[in-house]
């Protein structure tokens, strides 16, 4: 139900799987002001097939520039090789490429993480990675978005249930979607998303209070969920670093851990 917690420094990912040219990006850890952060990056997002760029190569930069608050100063971490400049690079898979990484403080006056990477080609070309001009942001998802409630509620008589999801979220929060897909075997189909609704309540620390509406999923089965939220016209996913959050019926649950 809750944040899976980790005492791992935070990372942020670049990824990019080389079968199907998919692009990915991805938080581990939380951001925690002033302390330090890692980026691990993949340069073949940026440097152009057929480049002869050999990774790692100090003569070529790749070049991460790192923005914590609007119009605040841009810092560049140059990304470097922590395993030498090989000759050769044998095919992997995107979670398995080699990856070049810098380290950065976080800021204490941080409010966001935003995120754009260059690369510079000998003739003194500079080529981006920074979604389509809109730069990457990452935002503080541990203290932006609190699970409330995460239960599978029985309806009587009908065999079935109902999801019951509840958030806190920071004001800035404009809308939050939940992605949900009840676990069976075999796998599930891709999960289905639906828009959860402001209750008009606030908690005691001024947050936001939503809710999902009547959603029907069977009561004796687990459903994970992850969340995508808004906040200044972009979307945000968190998915719990990847564990995702589970729903149960309450009793189930209870009947686990006796």
């Amino acid at each position: 139900m809750h944040h899976h917690d980790t005492e791992n420094e935070p990372q942020l990912s670049f990824t990019r799987n080389p079968a199907t040219n998919e692009f990915r990006e991805g938080v581990t850890g939380w951001f925690l002001r002033g302390h330090p952060l890692t980026i691990s990056y993949d340069p073949t997002r940026v440097v152009p097939p057929g480049d002869d760029y050999r990774f790692g190569d100090p003569a070529r930069p790749v070049v991460a520039h790192v923005q914590f608050r609007e119009d605040g100063p841009v810092t560049a971490v140059r990304l470097e090789s922590w395993i030498g400049t090989p000759t050769t690079a044998a095919p992997t898979s995107a979670g398995r490429a080699p990856k070049l990484q810098g380290r950065i403080d976080i800021p204490d006056d941080a409010e966001w993480v935003t995120v754009w990477v260059t690369y510079t080609r000998p003739d003194g070309t500079t080529l981006y990675d920074s979604s389509f001009g809109r730069n990457f942001r990452f935002r503080f998802y541990h203290d932006e978005l609190a699970v409330l409630r995460s239960d599978v509620v029985p309806k009587p008589g009908s065999g079935g249930g109902r999801l019951a999801v509840r958030v806190a979220t920071d004001p800035a929060v404009e809308r939050v979607v939940v992605r949900y897909r009840v676990l069976t075997d075999p796998p599930p189909p891709a999960p289905t998303s639906v828009d959860l609704r402001r209750t008009g309540e606030d908690d005691p620390e001024g947050r936001t209070i939503w809710e999902a509406p009547d959603v029907a999923v069977p009561a004796d089965r687990v459903t994970a969920f992850d969340f995508v939220y808004f906040a200044a016209d972009r979307p945000f996913k968190d998915n719990n670093q990847g564990q995702f959050f589970l729903a149960v019926d309450p009793a189930k649950r209870l009947d686990h851990t006796q």
